[in-house]
């Protein structure tokens, strides 16, 4: 699926109760810098009706990505949950950002096992799969670019979304 705020906006079709974004990484490695980078763009730049969860001065890691899933679960249930996270794909992704249903598995590419998660999910490719120490060779440039990118159109994607939902005629009462 493309990632553009229409794309976002249709996930967000259905829904009547704002989403949650969480955003997976840490500013301990560049390269898993993005999601808390996104997640500090939509806390500090924007005003929008949706949950953040993930940011540089409150990470959501691999140690903690648990504990967040099960509050989330606790207090967001039945919202539409996106992760954004970065990832690593071949040499030729490096740059592209991808919006997909259904959620990731965090960490999948380093060896970590992680639950799935995200009922959507937006990640970014950062560095080549398979190289040694990818993620910290990335330079900081492109994932502040990436997370600066996704902000916006995720913004977009929500205002897009209001504006549909707001249009929306409603219900005639019944006589």
């Amino acid at each position: 699926m493309d990632f553009d705020a229409k794309s976002i906006a249709t996930i967000l079709s259905s829904d009547t109760e704002p989403p949650v974004f969480l955003c997976i990484g840490t500013d301990r490695v560049t390269g898993d810098a993005l999601g808390p980078l996104v997640g500090d763009a939509l806390t500090r730049r924007f005003n929008l009706p949706c949950f953040v969860y993930g940011t540089l001065a409150l990470p959501v890691t691999a140690l903690t990505l648990c504990d967040a899933l099960a509050f989330i679960g606790r207090r967001h249930r039945g919202r539409t949950l996106f992760a954004v996270d970065s990832s690593l794909g071949s040499p030729a992704d490096i740059g592209k950002i991808r919006l997909t249903r259904g959620g990731i598995r965090p960490g999948r590419a380093t060896g970590k096992d992680l639950p799935l998660t995200g009922d959507a999910a937006i990640t970014a490719t950062v560095a080549p799969l398979g190289e040694r120490n990818a993620l910290s060779s990335v330079r900081l440039g492109l994932v502040v670019r990436l997370a600066e990118d996704i902000a916006s159109t995720v913004a977009d994607g929500i205002r897009e979304w209001q504006s549909c939902r707001s249009s929306r005629p409603s219900s005639p009462l019944a006589l």
